[in-house]
Protein backbone atom coordinates (compact mmCIF):
# COMPACT_ATOMS: atom_id res chain seq x y z
CA UNK A 1 0.00 0.00 0.00
CA UNK A 2 2.81 2.38 0.88
CA UNK A 3 4.42 1.58 -2.45
CA UNK A 4 1.16 2.36 -4.24
CA UNK A 5 0.89 5.78 -2.59
CA UNK A 6 4.52 6.49 -3.43
CA UNK A 7 3.99 5.43 -7.06
CA UNK A 8 0.93 7.70 -7.29
CA UNK A 9 3.06 10.65 -6.13
CA UNK A 10 5.76 9.72 -8.68
CA UNK A 11 3.18 9.59 -11.48
CA UNK A 12 1.79 12.99 -10.51
CA UNK A 13 5.31 14.44 -10.61
CA UNK A 14 6.03 12.83 -13.98
CA UNK A 15 2.77 14.12 -15.45
CA UNK A 16 3.51 17.61 -14.13
CA UNK A 17 6.90 17.48 -15.88
CA UNK A 18 5.22 16.92 -19.26
CA UNK A 19 4.53 20.51 -20.26
CA UNK A 20 3.83 19.93 -23.96
CA UNK A 21 2.43 16.99 -25.86
CA UNK A 22 0.42 16.10 -28.93
CA UNK A 23 -2.03 13.26 -29.37
CA UNK A 24 -1.71 11.67 -32.76
CA UNK A 25 0.98 10.40 -35.06
CA UNK A 26 3.40 11.65 -37.65
CA UNK A 27 3.94 9.90 -40.95
CA UNK A 28 5.98 10.55 -44.04
CA UNK A 29 5.29 9.84 -47.67
CA UNK A 30 7.24 10.51 -50.79
CA UNK A 31 6.22 10.10 -54.38
CA UNK A 32 8.17 8.27 -56.98
CA UNK A 33 8.46 9.68 -60.46
CA UNK A 34 10.14 8.74 -63.73
CA UNK A 35 12.24 11.14 -65.75
CA UNK A 36 12.14 11.26 -69.57
CA UNK A 37 15.32 9.19 -69.74
CA UNK A 38 13.64 6.42 -67.69
CA UNK A 39 15.46 7.16 -64.44
CA UNK A 40 13.25 6.65 -61.40
CA UNK A 41 13.53 9.26 -58.68
CA UNK A 42 11.90 9.71 -55.33
CA UNK A 43 10.70 13.13 -54.18
CA UNK A 44 11.69 14.51 -50.77
CA UNK A 45 9.44 13.11 -48.05
CA UNK A 46 6.37 15.07 -47.00
CA UNK A 47 5.46 14.84 -43.30
CA UNK A 48 1.92 14.94 -41.93
CA UNK A 49 0.65 15.02 -38.38
CA UNK A 50 -2.64 13.15 -37.94
CA UNK A 51 -4.97 13.23 -34.96
CA UNK A 52 -8.61 13.31 -33.95
CA UNK A 53 -10.18 16.72 -33.75
CA UNK A 54 -13.56 17.83 -32.51
CA UNK A 55 -16.24 15.13 -32.47
CA UNK A 56 -13.68 12.47 -33.47
CA UNK A 57 -13.09 13.90 -36.92
CA UNK A 58 -9.63 13.08 -38.25
CA UNK A 59 -7.40 16.05 -38.95
CA UNK A 60 -4.15 16.10 -40.88
CA UNK A 61 -1.62 18.90 -40.95
CA UNK A 62 1.54 19.41 -42.97
CA UNK A 63 4.75 19.46 -40.90
CA UNK A 64 7.77 21.24 -42.36
CA UNK A 65 10.98 19.15 -42.35
CA UNK A 66 12.58 21.53 -39.84
CA UNK A 67 9.85 20.78 -37.28
CA UNK A 68 9.66 16.96 -37.66
CA UNK A 69 11.96 16.18 -34.71
CA UNK A 70 9.98 18.49 -32.42
CA UNK A 71 6.62 17.04 -33.47
CA UNK A 72 7.97 13.49 -32.95
CA UNK A 73 8.98 14.49 -29.41
CA UNK A 74 5.51 15.96 -28.78
CA UNK A 75 3.86 12.74 -29.98
CA UNK A 76 6.21 10.70 -27.76
CA UNK A 77 5.29 12.92 -24.80
CA UNK A 78 1.60 12.37 -25.62
CA UNK A 79 2.02 8.61 -25.52
CA UNK A 80 3.92 8.84 -22.24
CA UNK A 81 1.19 11.08 -20.79
CA UNK A 82 -1.58 8.63 -21.73
CA UNK A 83 0.36 5.69 -20.28
CA UNK A 84 0.91 7.54 -16.99
CA UNK A 85 -2.71 8.69 -16.92
CA UNK A 86 -3.91 5.10 -17.31
CA UNK A 87 -1.59 3.82 -14.58
CA UNK A 88 -2.66 6.68 -12.27
CA UNK A 89 -6.36 5.89 -12.77
CA UNK A 90 -5.78 2.21 -12.06
CA UNK A 91 -3.78 2.86 -8.88
CA UNK A 92 -6.18 5.48 -7.51
CA UNK A 93 -9.09 3.12 -8.15
CA UNK A 94 -7.30 0.34 -6.25
CA UNK A 95 -6.52 2.70 -3.35
CA UNK A 96 -10.11 3.96 -3.24
CA UNK A 97 -11.54 0.45 -3.18
CA UNK A 98 -9.05 -0.62 -0.49
CA UNK A 99 -10.10 2.38 1.61
CA UNK A 100 -13.75 1.38 1.23
CA UNK A 101 -13.00 -2.14 2.40
CA UNK A 102 -11.24 -0.80 5.50
CA UNK A 103 -14.06 1.59 6.43
CA UNK A 104 -16.71 -1.08 5.74
CA UNK A 105 -14.81 -3.50 8.01
CA UNK A 106 -14.69 -0.95 10.85
CA UNK A 107 -18.40 -0.22 10.85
Amino acid sequence: MKNTEQRIREIVAEIAAITEFAEGSIASSSKQYTLKDGTVRRASPQYRFKSRGARGKQISKYVPPSAVARVKKLVENGRRYRKLESEYARLVTEESLDALKKTAGEG
